[in-house]
């Protein structure tokens, strides 16, 4: 089974100076600027070693913008495929799983800065994104590689987004057959006479997208251990 993360794409967020991403996972690219800029300072004439550091730095944070780019554009082209309708946004959450190629162990420890420059995603097997709407979250682009269907991938991903979800502030809209999927995960099917009593940010997105010819059904996240 390979483990899901969240798509690290803040640095791509600020160049666009765009709505940071709703627990998006951080990165420590602004530890390393903040290092650059910190070594700049001790003198304005650094030694050549000082230096050094600088432009090993500069290259390690130029490398992570690198890698968050191709991430982001991999992920796009993911859901361009198999997915079509579906709109990435920068303001949305998004965890993914991948295949990574050989050159690329499951144990590798991302979390090392070199590591995570090298990283390199051969295909990403599922992704799911958690968009803010307000005060509220909508869990949506729920997605699995036509290949990889039926290896409870999609449930792993819901499990491991799970603790960043809001209770009673969390929603989606479920094809019908997959109600019993996100039931397990704490969702509750929301009764049509219920409907209105709900907040209007998620029901005017909901009566957008469900139809008569599309189906969907309101699913609320109601934890009882919260």
């Amino acid at each position: 089974m390979y483990q899901a993360t969240w798509l690290e794409k803040n640095i791509i967020a600020k160049q666009a100076v765009a709505p940071p991403s709703v627990g998006a996972e951080p990165i420590e690219a602004d530890s390393i600027a903040n290092k650059s800029i910190a070594s700049k300072s001790i003198a304005s004439h650094p030694t050549a070693l000082e230096g050094k550091a600088i432009e090993l730095a500069e290259s390690k944070l130029s490398a992570i913008k690198l890698c968050a780019i191709k991430e982001w554009s991999a992920i796009k082209l993911f859901y361009r495929q198999h997915m079509p309708y579906a709109r990435l946004a920068q303001k949305e959450a998004i965890a993914v799983i991948n295949h990574l190629n050989s050159n690329a162990t499951d144990n590798q420890d991302r979390s090392d800065d070199v590591n995570r420059a090298t990283f390199r995603p051969r295909n990403i097997i599922a992704a799911i994104r958690v968009k803010p709407i307000g005060h509220y979250q909508l869990v949506n682009g729920l997605l699995v590689h036509p290949d990889y269907r039926g290896q409870h991938y999609a449930s792993q991903l819901l499990q491991f987004i799970a603790p960043r979800l809001k209770t009673k502030h969390c929603f989606l809209f479920a094809h019908p057959w997959l109600i019993g999927l996100y039931q397990q995960q704490h969702f509750v099917a929301i009764e049509p006479r219920q409907i209105s009593q709900l907040p209007a940010e998620i029901t005017q997105l909901y009566y957008r997208y469900h139809s008569e010819e599309r189906p969907l059904v309101l699913m609320q996240l109601n934890n009882p251990e919260q």
